[in-house]
């Protein structure tokens, strides 16, 4: 139970001459326990590397075949995929389309946001800052009326450190140092309602669209909090088929999302008692993960078709927040959030409804190989 201790007035004092106060010893524990998990987090997910190694190579192996092609390891740990003399190189969702710079520029979130900004898209409330001008984050905070989300502004992706439900500025503090460990620059934007959409886009073409909810869990009445997420984690290791290329952590972004519900990682859920564990999507699960390509409307496909390619991006991946696509544009509350490269293929295929896959590793292996795009002759 220390992750539910509060110290506060009217505790009874317990200190002896000589001692440390019960107060200090639980917060230094607790500290001291919540490095522990975040050491636990990161060596999980060493371990899924091999996970999503795997996966990898069974989908390119498999979408090989359905185009004819044969695979087989290549230099640096790529795969090579060959159809009579063209050959391309993967790995894992990497393609040989687009430049290390065009990479570059598109991780570098502040650039992007103004980008879209300046040709007329919504994109998401923030200010830019370090640890030096922190200053900057806390104005920016004052004026929200709601919470707020802080991450890197630059070298990161997977949703490595962000930090949602911030309220206040110890909290902010603590995600930006969170956060700069990462990368220096920093953002803090409004956390935004609604929900998470990846649009897939190859050569301008719109493939496929998947809807990312949270992370979710379900309690079977004796399982704390932290116990379903190592089991959970412990599951999407070792189960087939796999469901999951990454593990579940407890870090402040999840100890966050259950603070807003008013619990702790110490909470025991009621059997069938479904809780929120993380906002951020990127650790979820296939069961919170639907395609919904025929969903979105033409408007919208169109929208990201002329963002991808204004900004010169071949192979991308759009991330939108909004409560439904289905509508035109301008009677959206959609907001551009970012242009990832070589996005995660695994998304469109880890999903809640399988059934409805737009075979994506097979059409853009289909139509590289048909366009010359990102290919050999050897």
């Amino acid at each position: 139970m220390i992750d539910a201790v509060q110290d506060g007035p009217g505790a009874a004092p317990s200190r002896k001459p000589g001692l440390v106060s019960m107060g200090h010893a639980q917060r230094f524990w607790l500290r001291n326990k919540r490095r522990l998990a975040e050491t636990r987090g990161i060596m999980d997910r060493r371990r899924f590397k091999a996970l999503r190694q795997r996966f990898y190579e069974t989908l390119w192996q498999e979408a090989a075949a359905c185009v004819g092609a044969t695979t087989k390891a290549g230099p640096s740990g790529l795969t090579e995929i060959r159809r009579g003399d063209s050959v391309t190189f993967v790995r894992h969702a990497d393609l040989m389309l687009d430049s290390e710079i065009t990479i570059r520029l598109m991780a570098n979130k502040a650039l992007s946001y103004g980008w879209l900004a300046a040709k007329g898209y919504r994109v998401t409330p923030h200010v830019a800052f370090t640890l030096k001008s922190i200053d900057r984050a806390d104005a920016f905070l004052a004026t929200q009326n709601g919470p707020v989300v802080v991450k890197p502004a630059d070298g990161t992706g997977g949703g490595r450190g962000i930090t949602t439900g911030i309220t206040s500025r110890s909290a902010m503090e603590a995600a930006a140092r969170n956060a700069a460990g990462f990368h220096s620059d920093l953002l803090i934007e409004t956390q935004l309602t609604g929900s998470s959409f990846r649009l897939l886009y190859f050569e301008g073409a719109f493939l496929d669209a998947v809807r990312r909810d949270s992370p979710q869990l379900t309690g079977d009445g004796k399982s704390t909090v932290r116990q379903l997420i190592e089991a959970e984690t412990a599951d999407r290791l070792e189960g087939r088929p796999i469901r999951a290329l990454s593990p579940l952590v407890i870090d402040q972004e999840c100890r966050n999302t259950l603070k807003s519900q008013g619990l702790t990682p110490a909470y025991t859920p009621h059997a069938g008692e479904t809780l929120r564990i993380k906002l951020a999507v990127n650790e979820n699960g296939a069961r919170q993960n639907r395609i919904v390509r025929h969903d979105i409307h033409s408007d919208i496909i169109d929208a990201g078709a002329r963002i991808v390619g204004e900004l010169g991006v071949r192979f991308a991946g759009l991330d939108v927040t909004a409560s439904d696509l289905s509508l035109p544009l301008s009677q959206t509350d959609a907001i551009f959030n970012e242009v990832n490269v070589n996005p995660g293929i695994h998304h469109h295929y880890l999903v809640a409804n399988p059934e409805q896959s737009a075979s994506v590793a097979p059409t853009i292996l289909e139509r590289m190989f048909e366009s010359g795009a990102g290919t050999l002759r050897l």
